[in-house]
């Protein structure tokens, strides 16, 4: 199973980016063995980088995703696609792998601004 986690490093050391089509990284998670693929977004072309980083979710066929901020857009597309929103903004990558694991993470409903949701 793959998890994709926008993230602002490259490691599961680093942080959960505060919004979705801000971060720096996309790193796709093998939950079978911790592999992890590292998908820099400033090399995805377009014009709408929350489209282009959902897209790349859904071509890694990831089951969910752990993120900050959302906008509406790549909501819609990761939804439509029944791909689960964890709201994972202030906890490392690791940290919120793990979390989400145990289903502590929330689960994004709408489109997010702020964790409330």
């Amino acid at each position: 199973m793959n998890i994709a986690v926008a993230a602002d490093g490259e490691s599961l050391e680093s942080q959960v980016s505060e919004k979705f089509e801000l971060c720096l990284y996309m790193l796709i998670v093998n939950m079978n063995d911790l592999t992890v693929t590292i998908i820099k977004t400033e090399e995805l072309s377009g014009t709408s980088p929350e489209e282009n980083l959902a897209r790349k979710v859904l071509e890694y066929n990831c089951e969910a995703v752990i993120t900050g901020n959302i906008k509406q857009t790549a909501f819609n597309i990761l939804a439509d696609a029944q791909v689960t929103r964890y709201f994972g903004f202030g906890h490392s990558v690791k940290d919120a792998l793990e979390l989400s694991e145990n289903r502590l993470l929330n689960i994004i409903k709408d489109e997010c601004r702020s964790h409330h949701h």
